[in-house]
C-alpha cells in the first residue's frame, strides 16, 4: 500500500491507514480478553452461591442428625461430597497457580521465587490489597474480582504446561480428574441406596436412582470425547496429521490464556454444581418415603360459623399443610365430593336458616402401600341476608387486567344489586366497575390508589335503598414475565436445533392466578461465547425478532455460553418493563 508510484505524501497517508488499522485490531483483542476476565469473574460469583445453598443444606441435616438415623447418614455421604470437590477444586487452583508462574517466564511450575500477583496487571499502591488463597475465593482484590492478566493473550505456555511437557501428562491428569469426580459424586447415591439407614425403604431408593440418572445426564462435569463442531457427531478429533486429540489437546490449543482461566472457572463451578446437587438429593432422601406436604393453607376453626349481637366468637387459627398431588378421596355425609389440588370441594345450598351438621372422612394412600382414614366431625350455620363480595381469583386486583368480581346477597333479586367503587376512604377513583346480576368486572388502567372499596347496596321492594356491605382489595401491577425463545425456557441447559426455529422471543408468566395475560418484548441484547466465537459476539434488537441472533446461534456448540440481557417488555398496563436476564448452556 506504501510502494508504487505514489507521492511521499500518499505513501505517509498510507503508512498512517495500515498503523491505525493494526491499533484498531489490538483494541479488539483487548476487550475480547477483559470479557473472558468478566466471564470467569461471573462464574466465580456463581459458585460462591452454589456453596452458601450447600451450606445451609448441611446445617439443616446437622440439626435433624442427632435424632434421626436417615439424617446421620446422609450428612457422612454429604460430608464425603464435599471432601471430594475441595481435593478437585484444590488441585484446580494449583493449576490456575502453575499457569501464572509460566506466563511469568518460569520453566517448573514450582518457581517459587516468582510471586502469581505479578502475572496480573495491578497498580503498586494497590498491590497490598490483594489476596491470593489456595481455596476459593481464589486471586482476588478487595472487590471480589481478579485482575486482568498481563498476559491474557498468551497463547503458548499453557499448551506447553499441558501438552507438550511429560509427553502431555498434565492435560491428561486433569481429563482423568474431572471424569473421577463425576464418578466419585454420582457414585454416592449408589452407596445412599444402599445404606442401612437411607436404603430400607424401596420409596427412598427408588427416588435415589431415578435422581442418579436425572443428575449423571444433565451434569456438564465431564472430559470425554468431543464433538466435531463440523459433523456434531461425537468422538475424538484428529489434527491435519490423522493423529487422535485428547481433552486438553483440543480445548486448550490456540486458546488465550484468559479464555484458559475462564474455562477452569467453569469445571469449578460444574463440579460445585454437581456436589450441590448430589448434597440436595441426599438431604432429601432422608424423607422420601414420608407424606410430601407440597403447599400450605390457612385454617380457620371455629366452634360456630355464626354468631348474634354480644354472643362471643371464639376460633382456632392454624397454617394447614398438605399434599396438592395426593390421589386422596373426600367424603361428606357418605357421599364424595371432587378432590382438586390435594383440597376436597364441597358444595352446598342451604333452603333455611339453621345449623346443618357434617360428617366427614379422608381416605389417604400410604407409602408403602394400603390407605389411611381419618374422620372428623364440622357443622357450619344459614344465616340470613347479606352481601358477599369477592374477586373471583384474589382479594387483589392487577393494573391493566379485567378482575372479575361476585356479589351475592341472600333473599334479594341480584337484578336489584347496586354496586359501586370508590378509592379506601370512599372518595373518586380511577378503576371503573361493569356488570350486573352479581358478576361484574374492575378495571383498574393505573395505580393511582393503593387500596379500592367495593360498596354493595340493594332496593329493596318498597323503594327503600340498603347498605348490605363493602370490601377493601388491594391494587397490584402484574409480576414480571419470563423470558423465552418462543417456546423455549432458558433453565439448565438449552437445544441449539429448538433455538434456531424460533422466530420470535416472548415473555411469559407462568403460574399466574389469571390465564391468557400477554406481555409483548420490545428488545433485548445478547451475547455468546463459545469454541469457534473467536471471543464474545454480541447482538441486539428493539423488537421480539430472534432474526439478529440467528448467524451467532450457527457458530455455537455444546457447552456454549449464551445470555440476554436489557430485556424489555410491555405489559397489559401499558408500561416498559425491564426483565430478569435468561442465560443457558448448550447442550
Amino acid at each position: 500500500m506504501a510502494g508504487g508510484k505514489q507521492s511521499p505524501r500518499q505513501k505517509m497517508i498510507n503508512m498512517m491507514y495500515l498503523v491505525l488499522t493494526a491499533l484498531l485490531a489490538l483494541n479488539v483483542t483487548k476487550e475480547i480478553l477483559l470479557a473472558f476476565t468478566v466471564i470467569d469473574n461471573s462464574l466465580k460469583k456463581s459458585t460462591a452461591n452454589i456453596d452458601l445453598k450447600t451450606v445451609k443444606m448441611v446445617e439443616s441435616l446437622q440439626k435433624l442428625s442427632g435424632e434421626n438415623v436417615a439424617a446421620a447418614s446422609a450428612l457422612k455421604l454429604t460430608n464425603n461430597a464435599i471432601t471430594i470437590t475441595k481435593g478437585f477444586v484444590e488441585s484446580i487452583h494449583t493449576i490456575k497457580t502453575d499457569l501464572l508462574r509460566y506466563s511469568l517466564g518460569a520453566t517448573d511450575p514450582k518457581q517459587t521465587e516468582l510471586n502469581p500477583v505479578d502475572a496480573f496487571n495491578i497498580d503498586e499502591e494497590k498491590k497490598n490489597e490483594f489476596k491470593f488463597f489456595k481455596a476459593y475465593p481464589w486471586a482476588e482484590t478487595k472487590s471480589g474480582e481478579m485482575p486482568e492478566l498481563k498476559s491474557g493473550d498468551n497463547l503458548d505456555d499453557h499448551v506447553r504446561y499441558f501438552n507438550e511437557e511429560l509427553a502431555g501428562k498434565r492435560g491428561k491428569d486433569l481429563e482423568f480428574a474431572i471424569n473421577d469426580t463425576r464418578a466419585k459424586l454420582l457414585d454416592l447415591l449408589n452407596k445412599a441406596s444402599k445404606d442401612p439407614n437411607l436404603g430400607k425403604n424401596p420409596e427412598t431408593v427408588s427416588f435415589l436412582k431415578s435422581k442418579l440418572t436425572e443428575i449423571s445426564q444433565k451434569t456438564s462435569l465431564l472430559a470425554g470425547d468431543v464433538k466435531d463442531p463440523l459433523s456434531n457427531k461425537s468422538g475424538k478429533i484428529k489434527d491435519h496429521e490423522g493423529k487422535e486429540l485428547n481433552w486438553a489437546e483440543v480445548y486448550m490449543h490456540s486458546t488465550p490464556l484468559a479464555a484458559v482461566f475462564a474455562i477452569m472457572s467453569k469445571i469449578e463451578n460444574d463440579a460445585k454444581l454437581l456436589e450441590s446437587e448430589i448434597c440436595q438429593t441426599l438431604a432429601e432422601s432422608v424423607s422420601a418415603a414420608d407424606f410430601k406436604f407440597d403447599a400450605i393453607i390457612p385454617v380457620v376453626s371455629a366452634k360456630t360459623g355464626a354468631v348474634v349481637t354480644g354472643q362471643t366468637y371464639e376460633a382456632d387459627i392454624l397454617l394447614a399443610a398438605y399434599n396438592s398431588k395426593a390421589q386422596m378421596q373426600v367424603f361428606v355425609n357418605g357421599n364424595s365430593i371432587p378432590v382438586e389440588a390435594g383440597v376436597g370441594k364441597y358444595k352446598v345450598t342451604p333452603q333455611s336458616p339453621g345449623t346443618n351438621n357434617m360428617s366427614v372422612k379422608i381416605v389417604v394412600p400410604k407409602p408403602g402401600g394400603g390407605s389411611e382414614s381419618i374422620d372428623a366431625k364440622a357443622e357450619f350455620t344459614a344465616f340470613a341476608p347479606s352481601a358477599a363480595i369477592s374477586a373471583d381469583a384474589l382479594a387483589v386486583f392487577y393494573v391493566g387486567l379485567e378482575n372479575p368480581v361476585s356479589v351475592s346477597v341472600g333473599g334479594i333479586d341480584p337484578s336489584q344489586y347496586l354496586v359501586r367503587v370508590v378509592n379506601e376512604k370512599d372518595g373518586p377513583t380511577n378503576a371503573k366497575i361493569v356488570g350486573s346480576k352479581g358478576k361484574y368486572s374492575v378495571s383498574v388502567p393505573s395505580r393511582q390508589d393503593a387500596k379500592v372499596k367495593i360498596q354493595v347496596a340493594v332496593k329493596l321492594p318498597d323503594g327503600r335503598v340498603k347498605s348490605m356491605g363493602e370490601k377493601v382489595f388491594k391494587v397490584n401491577r402484574v409480576p414480571d414475565p419470563r423470558f423465552r425463545c418462543g417456546g423455549v425456557e432458558f433453565k439448565g441447559s438449552v437445544s441449539l436445533e429448538a433455538l434456531k426455529y424460533q422466530q420470535a422471543a416472548t415473555a411469559v408468566l407462568d403460574g399466574f392466578v389469571y390465564e391468557g395475560v400477554k406481555f409483548k418484548v420490545t428488545g433485548y441484547k445478547f451475547m455468546a461465547v463459545g469454541r469457534r466465537t473467536n471471543g464474545p459476539r454480541f447482538a441486539k434488537s428493539s423488537s421480539a425478532s430472534l432474526e439478529p441472533v440467528k448467524g451467532i446461534l450457527g457458530m455455537l456448540g455444546s457447552g456454549d455460553l449464551m445470555t440476554f440481557t436489557d430485556i424489555t417488555a410491555v405489559g397489559p398496563d401499558g408500561t416498559s418493563r425491564l426483565l430478569d436476564n435468561a442465560s443457558a448452556q448448550v447442550k
